[in-house]
């Protein structure tokens, strides 16, 4: 029911190893724009594509991230050393010289300011602006490498989704047709409609977008962010150090329940299972968390470096699905009382209801767009809901949706015999059963999207004898 989401690179960017992903249980690929060039990004795409054409592929745009320089090899900061940082992104960085790619970061950051490397891991003390140079003393020491990240939580930088190198990401990720946009560093709404804007102007084709809830100022404008966007990504690492760690479960589930309210994704992100870059099992901390966002009735669960660099990506995909699994068996997941709000929710709602009082064995949602499926997903029915569409954009989208399996049909005018077909097809691979009971939604074909207004009862029986 819950999905996973595996981040592409050095460690699963080959066929096989991608198909071997897709058969581990990936429903997602992210690709991480912060990192590479748009070529190397593109062969990946299209590998993806052609050895796994269902799968969703969601492009991971950097938005306004700080990060170290380049460096030799890594180093070990320790506590009471001195560094200074340079913009000047042409050096070759050392243990105490290196440099950010944010010029103008020693005019935003004051003397006490602390900044954070690497997820928090190590920490500065500013004690000198020195002209462009920032001098800081470490607080707490630990290794940093090439590219990590830089976080300033207590200055207000004047950052802001999308940069330059966002845009022209944006607009590749248009040309190449991704499923899904996630926009790291969001801070607000206008961030969104700025990310609308260059889209519409990109493409003629609709993209999603989920939003990573990452700065402090997205977390005050969380519902209007939401609301304007496909679905939140709580994006742990970096929110975590703008907030404190110890608020951050609260959000999580505080977000999850407000994505399944409004019946949009929401993917649990960074951590999860990260000893698993290097161990083959995960510690029992890890497990817990992962099975506690299926609890809360995250859509899905993302890892980030433990498929992308990690020793053994399989395992690790084997282990989250195997964590899910056994976190679904039991009765502690959240299960949704929201009041529907509309035609399409109330249709949703009765599907599920009425599939509980008949014990059907399936929901099914013939779809163009994944919004009827959406409608029925938001409820978090321990039940498979087969999305049913002749779109293959939309086959790959409702991947990222909490229970949905998605099937494709050829367009057909005659809906009995689209009935039929699906049902039997469903039947051959063994989904469904002879005499089992189904519930269908859908929307009447009116040629409107998104309007979900029909809903169906059928025995898998009856409906093979009639058409016969």
């Amino acid at each position: 029911m819950t999905k996973i989401v595996c981040t592409i690179g050095p460690s699963s960017d080959s066929a096989e190893m991608l198909k071997k992903m897709e058969k581990a249980g990936m429903n997602v690929a992210r690709l991480n724009f912060s990192h590479g060039t748009h070529n190397e990004h593109e062969t990946i795409f299209n590998r993806i594509r052609e050895n796994c054409p269902n799968i969703a592929i969601a492009i991971d745009i950097a938005g306004p991230k700080i990060r170290i320089g380049k460096f030799k090899e890594a180093v070990s900061l320790e506590i009471g050393e001195k560094v200074t940082i340079t913009n000047d992104e042409s050096i070759i960085s050392t243990k105490n010289y290196f440099s950010v790619n944010y010029k103008d970061l020693y005019k935003e950051v004051k003397v006490g300011s602390p900044i954070f490397i690497n997820d928090g891991l190590v920490k500065l003390e500013v004690l000198e602006i020195d002209g462009s140079l920032i001098k800081c003393v470490v607080r707490d020491g630990g290794t940093i490498s090439t590219r990590k990240g830089v976080n300033v939580p207590d200055s207000n930088l004047t950052l802001h989704v999308p940069t330059k190198k966002d845009i022209k990401d944006i607009e590749k990720a248009c040309d190449l047709e991704v499923d899904y946009l996630f926009i790291s560093f969001v801070r607000d709404v206008k961030d969104i409609k700025k990310i609308k804007e260059i889209i519409k102007s990109s493409t003629s084709q609709y993209i999603p977008i989920i939003a990573k809830i990452e700065h402090i100022d997205a977390v005050n404008n969380v519902k209007s962010i939401m609301k304007n966007c496909d679905g939140l990504m709580v994006a742990r690492g970096d929110l975590g150090i703008e907030i404190g760690p110890e608020r951050v479960p609260v959000l999580q589930k505080q977000y999850i329940q407000m994505g399944m309210e409004l019946g949009k994704p929401v993917i649990v992100a960074t951590q999860m299972l990260e000893s698993m870059t290097i161990e083959p099992i995960p510690t029992r901390a890890e497990a817990s968390d992962v099975a506690h966002a299926v609890f809360d009735g995250a859509d899905a669960v993302m890892l980030s470096a433990e498929t992308a660099t990690g020793i053994h990506p399989i395992t690790v995909i084997n282990v989250m699905d195997q964590i899910i699994r056994e976190a679904e068996k039991s009765d502690l997941t959240f299960i949704p009382r929201y009041k529907a709000k509309n035609i399409e929710e109330s249709i949703g709602k009765a599907a599920v209801d009425i599939a509980q009082n008949l014990s059907a064995k399936a929901i099914i949602a013939l779809t163009r767009t994944g919004y009827s499926s959406q409608m029925v997903s938001k409820y978090r029915l321990h039940l498979p809901i087969f999305a049913s569409t002749p779109e293959k954009r939309t086959l790959r989208r409702v991947q990222l949706y909490w229970g949905v399996k998605p099937i494709f049909h050829t367009y057909e005018t005659d809906y009995d015999q689209l009935v039929y077909t699906c049902i039997s097809r469903l039947i051959n691979e063994e989904h469904l059963k002879d005499d089992d009971t189904v519930v269908l939604v859908g929307g009447s074909y009116l040629g409107i999207p998104r309007k979900t207004n029909t809903i169906q009862v059928f025995n898998t029986n009856e409906v093979l004898a009639g058409k016969h």
